[in-house]
């Protein structure tokens, strides 16, 4: 019985404090929980996939025939950015080695002027120009997209006239799988 309260005030104090922990930890177990629901790890950031999901939800028709934005860059990476009327920001991040590991993502531009008000300056970002090209087709326009669950799907016209189909993760944006397809709509 050493380890066991010997006094009232010790059993008074030692359990309420136990109760307190487990309850004060019930946001975290709620996050781990819709976590792993919308499948990113645990520590993953759930409301930024969330944002990402609505954004693709409120975008969707926007990048129907819309042309795309390729700035160049010294990077070892490609970007494909395109502009919807809501003001969100489609960017697209291609690796030049291994064009399989394509991950798009949102900037949705009312949060960031949100965020601007917020912090009033925040660190500028810099972007230099240099000659640096993608190797092979690269997507022109976006024939048709449609979003089943949390998976989108859209339909690119490449620069060679070939035309094939994405299919891309809604929260995290990462392409899942690309294959051939005809250049029509679903």
């Amino acid at each position: 019985m050493d380890g066991l309260p010997q006094r009232w005030w010790q059993w008074v104090l030692m359990y309420p404090t136990i109760v307190i922990a487990l309850f004060g930890a019930v946001p975290q177990y709620y996050h781990w929980v819709e976590a792993a629901s919308i499948g990113i790890p645990f520590s993953g950031n759930v409301r930024g996939a969330k944002e990402q999901e609505m954004a693709w939800e409120r975008n969707v028709n926007c990048l129907h025939g819309i042309d795309h934005i390729r700035p160049s860059s010294s990077t070892n990476y490609s970007i494909d950015l395109v502009s919807c009327p809501s003001g969100d920001i489609l960017v697209t991040l291609t690796p030049l080695q291994n064009p399989d590991q394509q991950i798009s993502r949102w900037i949705v531009t009312k949060a960031l002027f949100s965020q601007f008000a917020q912090s009033f300056f925040g660190t500028p970002a810099l972007a230099q120009a240099t000659g640096t090209q993608r190797a092979g087709p690269t997507p022109v326009r976006i024939l048709d997209i449609k979003k089943e669950g949390a998976t989108v799907i859209r339909r690119v016209q490449l620069s060679n006239n070939t035309c094939i189909e994405e299919t891309i993760d809604a929260y995290t944006g990462r392409r899942l799988d690309h294959k051939s397809a005809p250049c029509e709509k679903f």
